[in-house]
């Protein structure tokens, strides 16, 4: 059996690889012995990680300080990688924004497009076309629970999730036949900074927290195995029950039910 740095190289590039899901993915990435490329905004935390992931885990820990919500970060990502071949690519960096859509930041909400959706885009596109060449690659892409359905309040991230997912479910049936395995991960609700940071009251939903190194270590396990992962029993479950059980609008009055008592009341 090819094992996992036989099958995707000497490098991994992870975006958002300093914090939260990215961090931990790239930890799991590392236990394969596969080096890492942490492309973050925050030079202390690049530097901190990457010493980290080099002395636990013995592999090399390259770093790139880039803001990907610019273009010029993304151009900066493709320039400083070109010395290495990245097997793996896995952007985990991502940006959550919530409220009533009349009261949004317009100018946080393009942000949020820009990062979760064009870098996601742009550099998967880049690394994709010389996994090609060498007839071997990965791509794991992270989408959320909220792709996979209606969620109120927060509309925009939820919808460049769901472009997400469906970019890495088409690209899942394309690349395979290139020998390039392509996975969606669709975490649902996370023990992380971001999560921490969105001012939503997560006590007063029924989602209940799963720990980020649980979920990557999911991830990693069925990266190539399986197109969609959905960690967690609960989080499978509302998946299912959004595509196939319950109409679209009726999913959509109970998430704004939901989310309506676990906002700030001045976003709502």
């Amino acid at each position: 059996m090819i094992n996992f740095k036989e099958k995707y190289g000497q490098y991994a590039l992870v975006t958002g690889g300093t914090s939260g899901i990215g961090k931990a993915l790239s930890y799991e990435i590392a236990k394969q012995g596969v080096n890492l490329i942490l492309v973050a905004r925050g030079s202390e935390e690049l530097k901190r990680t990457a010493e980290e992931i080099k002395s636990r885990y013995n592999v090399d820990a390259v770093t790139i300080q880039a803001d990907l919500s610019k273009n010029e970060g993304i151009a900066q990502v493709m320039r400083e990688s070109e010395p290495f071949e990245v097997g793996l690519f896995v952007p985990a960096a991502g940006l959550d924004t919530n409220g009533l859509f009349s009261k949004i930041n317009i100018d946080k909400e393009l942000a949020l497009l820009q990062l979760n959706v064009i870098s996601t885009l742009s550099l998967t596109h880049h690394f994709v076309k010389s996994m090609i060449d060498r007839k071997r690659g990965g791509v794991l892409l992270v989408s959320s629970l909220s792709g996979h359905m209606p969620n109120p309040y927060l509309s925009n991230y939820a919808g460049s999730k769901a472009y997400v997912l469906n970019l890495g479910l088409s690209l899942y049936g394309e690349l395979r036949q290139k020998g390039i395995d392509v996975s969606v991960l669709s975490p649902g609700l996370t023990d992380t900074p971001m999560a921490k940071g969105t001012g939503i009251d997560w006590d007063k939903t029924p989602m209940k927290k799963m720990e980020a190194g649980k979920v990557a270590a999911i991830a990693i396990k069925q990266l190539g195995k399986k197109a969609s992962i959905v960690p967690g029993g609960i989080n499978k479950m509302m998946a299912f029950m959004a595509k196939y059980l319950m109409p679209f609008g009726m999913g959509s009055k109970m998430n704004e039910g939901m989310m309506r008592k676990a906002l700030p009341l001045d976003r709502i």
